[in-house]
C-alpha cells in the first residue's frame, strides 16, 4: 500500500471543444507516492512528470513544507512519457541536484508497477500502485483530464495518425478496466464510478475511429460497468 499527494496540480489551456482558457496555463499533474506506513525519505519516494511552471513549483514547495518534507526528501523520479511539458523542469537555480529516475524493477521499492499505455506517445507508461482509495493509476497524457475523458477528446495538436488515436482509445479502456482512482495527465484526481462509466460507454461509438476498435474498447467497459 501507498500514499499519494499531488504537489502540482495539472491544468490544460485547450478544451475538447476548442476553445482555449487563457486564464490557465499548460502544466501537468506531479505527484508525489511513498509506501504507506514508512517513514518518508530519499530512499522510498517517487515524484512522477516532475515539470514545475514557477507557480507550480511555488505551490508544491506548500504542499511540501504542510507535509513536514522538503525536495531534498524526494529519492527518485519517474516521467510517464518523453515530452518536454512532463520532463524534469524547475525554475532556474531552484534545486541544484540530480534525481535518478524510478526503476519499478527496484526491488527496494517493491508494490509500483509501471504499464504501457500507448497513444499519446509510444513510450507512454502509466505508474500504478494500492492506496487506500483502491487501484491508482497515474496516467500521463493517456487521460488528459476527467472533461477530456468524457469527450473522447484527444489532444489534437499533436497531429496524431489513425492508429495512435486507435491504441489512445485502448489505453483508456484498460486503465477505465482497471483503475479506481486515475490521476490524469493535465487534471485533478478522479474516480472511476458507474456513472462515468456508463457515460463513457455511451459516447464511444461517436468517437473517432471508434469503429476500428468498438469491440475491444466497448467490452472492457462493459465488464467494469458490471463490476461497479
Amino acid at each position: 500500500m501507498h500514499q499519494y499527494h499531488v504537489l502540482q496540480s495539472g491544468t490544460i489551456i485547450l478544451k475538447p471543444d476548442g476553445r482555449r482558457v487563457r486564464s490557465l496555463e499548460h502544466r501537468c499533474t506531479a505527484v508525489l507516492v511513498w509506501p504507506e506506513k514508512a517513514p518518508v525519505s530519499a530512499r522510498n519516494t517517487v515524484l512522477t512528470d516532475p515539470c514545475f511552471t514557477f507557480r507550480g513549483f511555488q505551490s508544491a514547495q506548500n504542499r511540501l513544507d504542510r507535509l513536514g518534507l522538503s525536495f531534498d526528501d524526494i529519492g527518485r523520479i519517474f516521467v510517464t512519457h518523453p515530452h518536454s511539458d512532463h520532463r524534469l523542469h524547475m525554475p532556474r537555480d531552484a534545486i541544484r541536484r540530480r534525481f535518478p529516475h524510478f526503476d519499478p524493477r527496484d526491488t527496494a521499492m517493491p508494490g509500483i508497477s509501471a504499464v504501457s499505455c500507448p497513444g499519446h506517445s509510444r513510450r507512454l507508461h502509466a505508474l500504478v500502485f494500492c492506496a487506500a482509495s483502491g487501484e491508482v493509476w497515474i496516467t500521463g497524457d493517456a487521460v488528459l483530464d476527467e472533461e477530456w475523458l468524457r469527450a473522447w477528446g484527444f489532444y489534437w495538436p499533436n497531429g496524431y495518425s489513425p492508429e495512435e488515436i486507435i491504441q489512445t482509445w485502448q489505453s483508456v479502456a484498460m486503465i477505465i478496466k482497471n483503475a479506481d482512482v486515475i490521476v490524469p495527465g493535465h487534471g485533478e484526481p478522479f474516480r472511476v464510478t458507474a456513472d462515468l462509466v456508463a457515460h463513457l460507454l455511451a459516447g464511444f461509438p461517436h468517437a473517432t475511429y471508434a469503429d476500428a476498435c468498438e469491440y475491444e474498447v466497448s467490452d472492457l467497459l462493459r465488464e467494469r460497468l458490471n463490476e461497479l
